[in-house]
């Protein structure tokens, strides 16, 4: 998934569905990096910065970030082969040290968060030893952490609240996959344009998905409401949900119409 950092919107998405043709894919981190972030690459839609899990990056990868104009800061495994010996963990360096690494256009950098410990960053938007306003805080590795987490909040957030329900079928699991993050992005839109308009108005997650959920329903309770087969009871839930008002009078649904609604 590629998510927005700044909008919290989720802007593009691949389902690996596994081997395809029965081949052995070579190298699919970096393929499927370049696919997410194409509505963002090229000349005229360039300039992001794109943070990924450590499985993806690579020299190549970032290699190929900046042909598409985009710029990459993330960690690397310590295996990665160019990651030299005195970028990896040892005794004898000091907690909270850096070490720095420039090419041209790349900067690999060593921190040590404590002891016996190393981090390594990778980075095409930075080519120095800059500090942030804070005293220590190298900027490699504020706008890592503050850019790291955005899938998994996307997940925390669709999990949170969710139309998700036990099932076996794949196909299922991806549909209300698509619910949930459709809702999401919702928000992120409606959030987006009622900060244009009003700027002091604030709505909650919960509010908004509710009146999602009621809109959703809205069409086929009241087309429901119409039967005239329909339970007393139900009729009742219906009016005191405020689907209907109790001066609607309570007529036989026209089947075409019934159906119509359902294609809707």
């Amino acid at each position: 998934m590629m998510w927005n950092c700044a909008t919290k919107y989720m802007m593009n998405a691949k389902v690996y569905v596994g081997k395809e043709n029965n081949e052995i894919a070579r190298g699919l981190a970096s393929d499927v990096v370049c696919t997410l972030v194409q509505p963002i690459s090229g000349q005229d839609r360039g300039g992001r910065n794109v943070t990924t899990d450590n499985f993806f990056t690579s020299v190549d990868l970032a290699n190929q970030l900046k042909n598409k104009k985009l710029t990459f800061v993330e960690t690397m495994k310590q295996n990665k082969r160019e990651i030299s010996q005195e970028f990896k963990p040892a005794r004898q360096r000091d907690e909270n040290s850096s070490i720095f690494g420039f090419t041209k256009d790349l900067t690999l950098m060593s921190y040590v968060p404590k002891k016996n410990k190393s981090v390594v960053l990778l980075s095409l938007l930075h080519n120095d030893s800059a500090i942030c306003s804070d005293p220590g805080k190298l900027e490699i590795i504020e706008l890592y952490n503050e850019t790291k987490g955005a899938v998994d909040m996307l997940d925390r957030m669709c999990a949170r609240y969710t139309v998700q329900r036990a099932t076996r079928r794949w196909t299922m699991e991806m549909f209300y996959c698509m619910i949930n993050i459709s809702a999401v992005n919702a928000l992120a839109i409606y959030a987006h344009n009622m900060r244009k308009d009003q700027p002091e108005k604030k709505i909650k997650r919960k509010d908004f998905f509710l009146r999602i959920a009621h809109d959703l329903v809205t069409p086929f309770v009241t087309q429901r409401y119409k039967l005239s087969t329909l339970h007393r009871n139900i009729e009742t839930a219906i009016v005191m949900c405020g689907f209907v008002s109790h001066s609607e009078e309570n007529t036989m649904q026209d089947p075409e119409d019934y159906k119509e609604i359902s294609r809707k």
